[in-house]
């Protein structure tokens, strides 16, 4: 089983030990309640401020986007209340209908929503998360915007916002790179990665997870260091079939850095 797959079965893993402190897990789940869900995520995106181009970086492939008519765009950790224990979580909102939660150098995606009860006219956030925010809140916003406090059941928690989130690591010193490596990789089956001459590594899997690590290629081996809850280190083997990487077993065709984050932005 190749790695790639291995961090989704770790990541189920993190679910069943860490449910206990989901936030607000909701079990309303009428039909019409989706269709509203569907209406009112389709509306904030289309009020999304359209991105211009934008250059590859590893910074860039998952900044959130400004979006006026959303008040949870950024990065924001549980400060108070329920969920407060997961003090390494950082959660990002990216404006477009994308929700990530971040452990170390990994994120895990799914959906959020906001917008308006039609029946109580109460403001709304949904968010769909695996674990530490997964269910239908009302919220109140903070009068500086740095602060929501999100309540389901009757159920408190406070999120702080957090300026310039850590989450990809530093360029290492003096790393052994395969120039051939260097650049961005599509599997044609939704795994990507990107390799830098800077000695920094970046894996995303069907759009559900991703990965940023630094590393170093040697004797047709990768080795790539990250961070979840503690340092990780898996080591790949790779070669080369003509113009194709085959990377831990599969095959992936390079196509440019920027096309592989225009996909990575559109899930």
């Amino acid at each position: 089983m190749k790695k790639a797959y291995t961090k989704s079965i770790v990541a189920t893993i993190l679910c069943s030990m860490l449910a206990v402190t989901a936030v607000g897990c909701s079990d309303n789940g009428a039909q019409s309640s989706a269709q509203a869900e569907t209406q009112v995520q389709s509306t904030t995106q289309a009020e999304t401020t359209a991105p211009g181009a934008t250059n590859f970086s590893l910074e860039n492939i998952h900044a959130p986007k400004e979006n006026s008519a959303d008040p949870f765009v950024g990065y924001w950790k549980i400060s108070e209340g329920a969920g407060s224990n997961l003090e390494k979580f950082i959660f990002l909102f990216n404006g477009k209908g994308n929700a990530s939660l971040i452990i170390g150098n990994m994120g895990y995606c799914s959906t959020y929503s906001v917008g308006t009860d039609e029946q109580t006219g109460e403001e709304t956030f949904k968010c769909k998360l695996m674990f530490g925010i997964n269910g239908d809140y009302s919220y109140v916003v903070a009068d500086d915007g740095k602060k929501i406090t999100i309540t389901n059941n009757g159920e408190d928690s406070v999120l702080e916002k957090i300026d310039n989130p850590s989450f990809v690591p530093s360029t290492p010193e003096n790393p052994q790179i395969d120039k051939k490596l260097v650049g961005a990789w599509d599997s044609g089956t939704g795994l990507y990665y990107y390799f830098g001459e800077d000695g920094r590594m970046y894996c995303n899997s069907y759009g559900t997870t991703f990965t940023y690590y630094t590393y170093n290629s040697k004797l047709n081996k990768v080795t790539a260091v990250y961070d979840m809850d503690g340092e990780q280190t898996d080591t790949y083997d790779y070669t080369f079939d003509g113009n194709d990487l085959v990377f831990d077993g599969m095959k992936y065709t390079q196509i440019t850095p920027e096309k592989m984050m225009s996909v990575i932005q559109s899930y």
